[in-house]
């Protein structure tokens, strides 16, 4: 009789544990419900068209230059026609576009010894040799008008310790160069021209200096 007794108690112990947990979850599963959690902020979308037309016109017009810069550029490209150039870029600036229509061989030297020579090709280049200490852009490899959009470095040649770029573009490309060269070009004769007019003074001192040298020569 004592055992039925124990026996029994122990399944009411385990029925009334049963349905505290079961309690306990549907508590937590109507919390759940009424209060969901938050959703983890996520980038808002751009606004619709309807809205950004003006913001994504700003964005994609294409920068305005003056008839001036633009018939530079259309110049150079006339005078040196060619299906690529080869652009130098080092500490001293950015030089001229150089036609790729001929093999030749130059050196480019700058005032703290450093000097590379490159090898120009039929829309090809690539760097013959340097005084550099690690030769990476003698490793580099040639850069041609068929391999540039299959390399790691692109149409780009570089010699870091001489800091020295060398890139092959197309016509459209070069264009886009000169325009960006020649207005800024126009825009530093534009601040100076403006700074001489408020200072007549050092416009005049820079004349006299300008015409003795003239005469010096």
């Amino acid at each position: 009789m004592a055992e039925m007794k124990k026996k029994d108690l122990i399944v009411i112990l385990a029925v009334l544990l049963l349905a505290v947990i079961l309690l306990v979850y549907g508590l937590s599963m109507r919390t759940t419900q009424q209060n969901p959690e938050k959703p983890v902020e996520t980038a808002q979308p751009f606004p619709s068209a309807e809205g950004s037309s003006e913001g994504e016109a700003e964005m994609n017009a294409s920068p305005s230059y003056s008839e001036k810069t633009r018939a530079a550029a259309e110049a150079y490209l006339r005078e040196y026609p060619a299906e690529s150039y080869l652009i130098l870029t080092t500490n001293g600036g950015i030089s001229s576009p150089i036609p790729l229509n001929e093999e030749n061989s130059f050196r480019v030297r700058q005032g703290d010894g450093s000097e590379n020579v490159v090898h120009i090709g039929k829309n090809s280049f690539y760097m013959e040799s340097s005084n550099c200490d690690n030769q990476n852009c003698v490793g580099e490899g040639e850069v041609t008008l068929e391999n540039r959009d299959s390399r790691i470095l692109y149409n780009m040649v570089i010699c870091l310790p001489h800091q020295l770029t060398l890139e092959l573009l197309t016509p459209e490309e070069t264009e886009e160069r000169l325009l960006q060269l020649y207005a800024a070009q126009e825009a530093y004769q534009a601040e100076v021209e403006a700074y001489l007019a408020e200072h007549p003074e050092e416009a005049a001192a820079a004349g006299a200096q300008a015409e003795g040298e003239h005469e010096n020569e």
